[in-house]
């Protein structure tokens, strides 16, 4: 069967619409298709599958300031999305699933505006050994999704406030913050924008495979995915589904950081 590369663009700034298009498109796309997804989300935190909101998150600030917490099907770390992020997604099925493929998208793209950037190995994507992008991955019945963030021109304020990070292990290894290990490609690249980004992505995209996508947009009014966003709304998914122990302890001796959860079930 020969293989159908697709693009799709969301209109859509909401994360329970988005992650609801991605869930989407990996049970309605046929193993033959190469997908690449484009989206944003707005004042928004992506916690990992079997991440601890409470632990992760400083659930008092994002809540005061109207910041949604949304948890995704991927594992890995929590991130903070804005409109200054731009998210990816890759969907293949295995023949056609080629996570190296899907980085050299993604560094093509940036080098058409002087960016060279790497892949560190730990699924994250660098430039002068700061993170821009964070990388997860979910594979079910054949089918495989690759995605992450690009970021381009974010809140590192918001970010560092929002997630929270032991202040002792950033002593130990001295780093100050969390903004501390990451950086936007605006900074580097000055001219850069989320826009462009996208394509700089679709042009990459349609350069490595030799073809021309067909590009499609959603929004609301386009699919009915009301059996997906059910969940992303729901407190049950978002919260509940969390790991249970709720309290850490930590004491910084010479010999390093010991550290006790105290965990409680029902």
């Amino acid at each position: 069967m020969d293989k159908q590369f697709k693009v799709y663009l969301s209109e859509s700034f909401d994360p329970r619409f988005n992650l609801s298009v991605e869930e989407w498109l990996m049970k309605s796309s046929s193993p033959n298709e190469l997908i690449l997804f484009l989206w944003q989300n707005e004042n928004t935190i992506v916690i990992g599958r079997n991440q601890n909101p409470y632990k992760e998150c400083n659930i008092i600030k994002l809540k005061g300031d109207g910041t949604r917490l949304i948890r995704r099907l991927s594992g890995g770390g929590a991130v903070y999305h804005d409109l200054g992020n731009l998210n990816f997604t890759f969907i293949a099925g295995d023949e056609n699933y080629d996570v190296e493929r899907n980085m050299k998208v993604i560094l093509d793209a940036i080098s058409k505006f002087g960016i060279h950037g790497y892949f560190s190995g730990r699924n994250d994507l660098m430039v002068q050994e700061r993170k821009f992008s964070g990388n997860a991955f979910i594979s079910d019945n054949g089918m495989n999704c690759h995605h992450g963030t690009l970021l381009v021109d974010v809140d590192l304020d918001k970010l560092s406030r929002y997630l929270t990070v032991s202040h002792l292990k950033l002593e130990s290894k001295g780093i100050d913050s969390v903004s501390s290990r990451v950086i936007n490609l605006k900074e580097i690249s000055p001219q850069i924008t989320t826009e462009g980004l996208k394509d700089a992505l679709i042009t990459s995209f349609n350069e490595l495979y030799k073809t021309e996508s067909q590009i499609i947009t959603l929004n609301e009014k386009a699919i009915d995915l009301t059996t997906y966003l059910e969940k992303y709304h729901s407190w049950e998914w978002n919260y509940s589904e969390s790991p249970d122990f709720s309290i850490v302890i930590e004491e910084k001796f010479d010999w390093g950081i010991f550290e006790i959860h105290l965990e409680f079930s029902d």
